[in-house]
């Protein structure tokens, strides 16, 4: 708060954090500057308020075979506004309107992982997080898109064939294995 005059014994503090423990010292001046500071006070927390800030860096992706990994940042403790903070997971595949949902009891999980059978590989899902606490549901994040995880080869590179170019060099080539764009990414091969 502002500087108080002399007469007053009381003041309100505003714009606290809910559910946030805080103690306060007071300090007396005059013109020539303040003096020493009181001891603090006992600690007093503020009540509780439904949360107000959704997790951020919401994505994820990878995993194994039928899975969707989500992930994010989880809240500090000092922006979860009140007791039985957790997460609400909300996701769909891209392009259908049923939202699929899912409740993260713990503050601190980064991540969930829903398996299922019917799951595509490496299928664009619409994901976001919402908060809760006892005092009710806080908002969500913005939505993303997350891929559900690759699926592996299932073959392997044909027509193998090795020369030997020097005494320390050889030269190996193969033919590419055909890929769908809709199985994953195909990063490489392995030699």
């Amino acid at each position: 708060p502002d500087v108080i005059d002399g007469k007053t014994f009381t003041t309100t503090v505003v714009d606290l954090n809910p559910w946030v423990e805080y103690e306060f010292r007071v300090v007396a001046s005059n013109k020539i500057g303040g003096g020493e500071p009181s001891l603090p006070s006992e600690k007093v927390r503020t009540e509780e308020a439904v949360p107000e800030t959704p997790p951020s860096e919401v994505s994820g992706g990878g995993g194994s075979r039928s899975e969707l990994v989500i992930t994010w940042d989880p809240i500090p403790e000092e922006l979860q506004n009140g007791e039985g903070f957790g997460y609400v997971v909300a996701f769909r595949p891209f392009g259908t309107t049923t939202w699929i949902q899912t409740v993260v009891t713990s503050p601190d999980t980064p991540r969930y992982v829903f398996r299922n059978e019917s799951i595509l590989p490496f299928s664009p899902y619409e994901v976001k997080v919402g908060v809760y606490n006892n005092k009710g549901e806080g908002p969500f994040s913005s939505v993303t898109t997350v891929f559900s995880a690759e699926e592996e080869p299932s073959i392997a590179p044909s027509g193998v064939s090795a020369t030997s170019l020097s005494s320390s060099v050889i030269e190996v080539s193969w033919a590419a294995i055909p890929w769908k764009m809709s199985s994953g990414r195909l990063l490489g091969y392995e030699v």
